[in-house]
């Protein structure tokens, strides 16, 4: 890969990762506003579009790893991949128990080290933001399992079919009332569809739409882009409806497994993928798009950090408008996390962990 860099997929992975810092970012500043409040419905619709990042990350995964021509052995995939990414959750786990002890004033006592630092790697989840590697470690351990069936076209059209009924069409109609919905509801409790639903389905996607970019024509990128537009607007509009209607905020449209959100991540993919093949031939800009998307994990891993600090600076609060707040403390989250990756960087040892 790094002899013949994806330069699209480098962009993607740019994007996605200022996309989930801001999803921390947005997720401080929402709980600050009334729902019948404009502040709310801007920050709610930043909240929304932010949870794309996710989903775009997976989708870069499963480009990659999915692709005909990649070594997927057993041992080149629990090797170089799930056990990578094991081994860095469990190692910022532990960094980020040391973190919350910190923050909760806890005393490095022996008996507090076993409890809070040995025992939790086990029994605790780890910080809030963590969760993306041992889940991204399971779809790994998948590929060698479904690579040659998704090196069939048709194959992976039958499965994203599967996966956007089962995991996003109906879960979204279960949100609301409509006739007959309980017959649906009890087929799907009496159904297991649970192979076809999750982060896999993403995963898939990701490949598919790498794969056979080719036959992504102008035309269809628009029409993505005007599904995608209209997906977004759709969320909003029902999230801030719903949010209004019960008094408090709804999260029902903060989610990668309902349809308005399916369209919104393809759409920003193949616009992404389409500008990516733009500058791929502009060497300095392929170059810096190349250095800020090795600084993406790094950031991924860190940002938790620095929004703490601006939380107790009070950096959040400012101005108390969320259409300023929000794009500037996302920008200072980046760029000052960013920095400090970039300097880990230079240091042996610890650049393999960011």
């Amino acid at each position: 890969m790094e002899k013949k860099r994806i330069v699209y997929l480098d962009v993607v992975r740019i994007v996605a990762c200022i996309l989930v810092v801001m999803v921390h970012v947005v997720a401080n500043q929402t709980k600050y506003y009334d729902v019948a409040d404009t502040s709310y419905v801007i920050s709610n619709a930043f909240h929304i579009l932010s949870f794309s990042g996710v989903s775009l990350f997976v989708m870069i995964s499963g480009a990659l790893a999915l692709q005909p021509k990649k070594d997927t052995s057993l041992k080149n995939v629990l090797w170089k991949k799930v056990f990578y990414f094991f081994l860095l959750y469990y190692l910022w786990k532990f960094i980020y128990q040391i973190v919350t002890m910190m923050e909760k004033g806890i005393a490095f006592t022996p008996e507090n080290i076993k409890e809070e630092l040995i025992l939790a790697l086990v029994k605790q989840r780890g910080y809030y933001h963590l969760w993306y590697l041992p889940m991204i470690a399971v779809l790994y351990m998948i590929v060698p399992l479904i690579k040659k069936g998704m090196e069939d076209k048709r194959t992976c059209q039958y499965f994203l079919v599967v996966f956007f009924v089962t995991a996003l069409l109906f879960p979204t109609l279960f949100l609301y009332e409509f006739k007959f919905k309980y017959l649906f509801v009890s087929f799907f409790e009496a159904n297991d569809f649970y192979f076809f639903g999750g982060y896999l389905g993403y995963f898939v996607l990701g490949h598919y739409l790498h794969n056979w970019k080719e036959e992504m024509t102008p035309k269809k990128r628009g029409i993505l882009l005007i599904l995608g537009v209209a997906g977004f607007l759709c969320a909003c509009v029902i999230g801030t409806w719903t949010s209004q209607k019960a008094g408090e905020p709804d999260y029902s449209m903060q989610t990668p497994f309902v349809v308005t959100h399916f369209f919104t991540s393809v759409s920003l993919f193949c616009a992404l993928q389409g500008i990516g093949d733009k500058v791929a031939s502009k060497e300095k800009i392929t170059c810096v798009i190349k250095y800020m998307s090795g600084l993406t994990l790094g950031i991924y891993l860190l940002h938790p950090i620095v929004l703490n600090l601006f939380l107790a600076w009070g950096f959040d609060r400012l101005w108390k408008l969320p259409l300023l707040e929000i794009p500037m403390v996302l920008l200072c989250t980046v760029v000052l996390t960013g920095s400090i990756v970039a300097l880990f960087k230079k240091i042996p040892g610890i650049r393999k962990i960011v």
